[in-house]
């Protein structure tokens, strides 16, 4: 039932016909001595001005084991873009996002920053962001809100290499200026093949590293790996 309630609220997004959707799904179950069900939903929008790009969207991953829960993590975020030049934007948006098996309840991210490409093609596309990041972090234990300052620097590479095939990479390291122990390096790489017009094959490995957990115990690195269904309209 639940894969059908994610289905669901990845296509109602058809409705706003002027916008760029492309969202994905995937969903393994497994019964008998082993009874495993994890749900992966990912969706973007994009709306685009003569000069201004609005994109929002956000994931959730939900797993369960016979132990009970066993992954739960989401996200939601939007952003404004303003172009400058052909090159060159300005940038503004807001990521607010959970993890319960990292300690965090809820995280919100403020973001303002600049955009370039340094190419910026129909084949390829590689640019680089750098920005200011202010984090409220709140957390499962009965312990005060963080607030931190932080910077953001994250380059992507995206590349077609034929008319049915594309890989991306992209690296985002998050320096924290209020406690510089806590620093994030967060990465993924994927490879797509198109199907047909609309659906797409998708492998992904995300990898996020923390220097400084949530809570003393927790590990540094976590990792999600991915083959998903993509619908892009």
């Amino acid at each position: 039932m639940r894969f059908f309630i994610l289905l669901a609220l990845l296509l109602s997004s058809q409705a706003f016909a002027q916008l760029t959707n492309e969202s994905e799904l995937a969903y393994v179950q497994t019964g008998g001595n082993s009874d495993v069900q994890t749900a992966n939903a990912k969706t973007v929008n994009i709306y685009t001005w003569p000069s201004h790009k609005f994109t929002f969207g956000g994931h959730y991953i939900y797993g369960e084991t016979n132990n009970g829960v066993s992954a739960r993590n989401w996200d939601g975020n939007g952003r404004v873009e303003k172009s400058l030049s052909e090159h060159l934007s300005l940038t503004l948006g807001e990521v607010i996002e959970g993890n319960r098996f990292t300690g965090i309840k809820t995280r919100y991210n403020s973001d303002v920053g600049a955009k370039y490409y340094y190419i910026k093609t129909d084949m390829k596309t590689f640019f680089s962001e750098l920005g200011y990041r202010y984090t409220i972090e709140d957390r499962y234990a009965p312990i005060e809100n963080t607030y931190d300052n932080k910077g953001r620097f994250y380059n992507e590479w995206n590349h077609k290499v034929s008319a049915t095939v594309q890989y991306k990479f992209w690296l985002e390291y998050i320096p924290n200026f209020t406690d510089s122990r806590d620093y994030m390096v967060n990465g993924e790489a994927s490879l797509t093949s198109i199907l047909n017009s609309v659906f797409s094959l998708k492998i992904a490995y995300l990898g996020m590293y923390d220097n400084r957990p949530a809570f003393l115990g927790f590990k540094n690195y976590d990792y999600t790996q991915t083959t998903s269904i993509v619908a892009k309209f």
